[in-house]
């Protein structure tokens, strides 16, 4: 079946500035100004040391494989990804109706920190890849292929619902800490005058497996961090891991 032709990226205006770090969201899409984690700058001399070395583990220092499809099978969700960037007024690219944007500045699966994927809920009257995030329960699994030949799996800890101006900066765009699987849609109120949902609903999920993509058997990871009692299905009261 031939692949549906992807329209090209678009950018949506009026963006709502979040807490002074030029993060923005907007129906469906997230734009970012700059708070893009680029490698700092390192300056040293023979008779200085620098008192704070850039973290090893820090993704935007890794080289980084894109995802290429993902899976929820309690969603319908199965779809391509690509790989988006910035437009040359610091926004986020944003894919057509079919397909999911991986930021490709933050973190990739397999690696420290947030990998973040957003996908519309609706698009031109009709259902996006995202369109049943709202109904995402702990505990669900989903599946990321990546360019590296693997697949892993994801078990979800946490679904928050933030107001526009809510959206955590420094737990969605980080490149250090414990892997985290980040996906991100529009929800809550639909303001029909504006053209724009009022809240966004943001999804966490944490590495659970990983296989070869052609090997049907799991490796279960060992992972000490999965805990439910740290956990929350809704509200942004909850933690997911930082």
């Amino acid at each position: 079946m031939p692949r549906r032709r992807r329209s090209p990226l678009r950018t949506l205006l009026g963006l709502l500035m979040v807490a002074g770090l030029g993060v923005a969201v907007a129906a469906g899409v997230i734009a970012i100004r700059d708070y893009v984690n680029e490698p700092p700058i390192v300056l040293s001399t023979d008779s200085a040391v620098d008192a704070n070395p850039p973290d090893p583990l820090d993704a935007s220092r890794m080289e980084r494989v894109a995802p290429v499809a993902i899976r929820y099978d309690e969603l319908r969700i199965d779809d391509e990804i690509i790989s988006v960037g910035l437009d040359d007024d610091g926004e986020l690219e944003v894919p057509d109706e079919t397909e999911v944007g991986w930021w490709k500045f933050g973190s990739a699966p397999g690696l420290p920190g947030a990998t973040v994927m957003a996908a519309h809920v609706s698009w031109n009257h009709t259902a996006g890849p995202f369109h049943q995030l709202g109904n995402a329960e702990i505990g669900d699994r989903l599946e990321v292929d990546s360019g590296d030949g693997y697949t892993r799996t994801y078990q979800i800890v946490e679904r928050t619902m933030y107001g526009k101006s809510e959206l955590p900066a420094e737990r969605i765009w980080r490149t250090t800490g414990p892997e985290t699987l980040v996906l991100i849609t529009c929800g809550g109120d639909f303001n029909p005058n504006i053209g724009r949902y009022r809240h966004n609903i943001v999804v966490y999920a944490i590495p659970v497996a990983e296989r070869l993509t052609d090997d049907p058997s799991d490796v279960t990871l060992d992972d000490d961090e999965e805990d439910d009692d740290d956990v929350s299905a809704s509200g942004s009261s909850g933690t997911a891991p930082a």
